[in-house]
């Protein structure tokens, strides 16, 4: 589900090539991030309700290019509940744009099932704004 128009916001601009709104995570596979960062220190986390995942000072000294992944175990879900919204939030503190790519992937880290599910670029000009993007992580099927 491709959607290459900015989604205009007072707070950032969002440029998404793709966005699905749910993916499902199966036994044996992982979401893998790819975050791009322009500017001097990146601020950003993955989360969901119950706790934060990943954030960039986990992932060692500031730098240009991060990768990480989200195992299926990390899965925070409550009894009888199929799936659970996560959100990546970044700050624009020290940044000016973030590129973001997450992709799901079979335990060899090969793309399978949907691939892509999330490429975009936020970014702000404004050292007080944030951004946030938010999905369902399914995994149960």
């Amino acid at each position: 589900m491709a959607n290459d128009k900015p989604a205009l916001s007072t707070i950032c601009k969002k440029t998404r090539r793709v966005l699905r709104g749910g993916v499902q995570v199966d036994e044996g596979q992982h979401l893998h991030f790819s975050v791009t960062v322009d500017g001097s220190r990146p601020i950003f986390s993955l989360a969901c309700r119950h706790k934060k995942h990943v954030n960039a000072s986990d992932l060692g000294q500031p730098k240009k290019n991060y990768d990480f992944t989200w195992e299926r175990k990390s899965a925070d879900e409550d009894a009888g509940q199929d799936g659970e919204d996560y959100t990546l939030s970044m700050s624009f503190t020290a940044a000016l744009k973030y590129t973001v790519s997450v992709e799901l992937h079979d335990s060899a880290h090969n793309r399978t099932g949907v691939g892509v599910v999330v490429d975009a670029d936020y970014e702000s000009e404004n050292p007080l704004a944030s951004c946030n993007e938010a999905w369902v992580i399914h995994t149960k099927a």
